[in-house]
This record gives C-alpha cells, structure tokens and sequence, in this order.
C-alpha cells in the first residue's frame, strides 16, 4: 500500500514539474513575441584572444 502512494506522489510530481514548465515556455514565448529578440551570435564571429 505504502508503495502505490510514493508511486503516486512522483507521478504526480513529475505531471505537475512537466505542466510548470511548459507555462514557463509558453509565457517566455508570449514575452519574446512582443519584444526585441536576441540573436545568437555564429561561432565564426567570436573571436578568442
């Protein structure tokens, strides 16, 4: 019995850490729409001294 709990608890968990971060995508998307995008720079610009 004590077994299904933990295994339900971690599933749980894990369904709620999956659902926290795709809202986090989502609003980092909705943010990055409305604003100025960085582009990332090519490797062949960067130079190393």
């Amino acid at each position: 019995m004590t077994e299904k709990i933990k295994t339900g608890l971690c599933i749980f968990a894990l369904l709620l850490a999956l659902m926290a971060a795709y809202t986090q995508e989502m609003r980092d998307r909705d943010r990055a729409a409305g604003g100025t995008a960085v582009q990332p720079v090519p490797f062949a610009a960067v130079q190393i001294k």
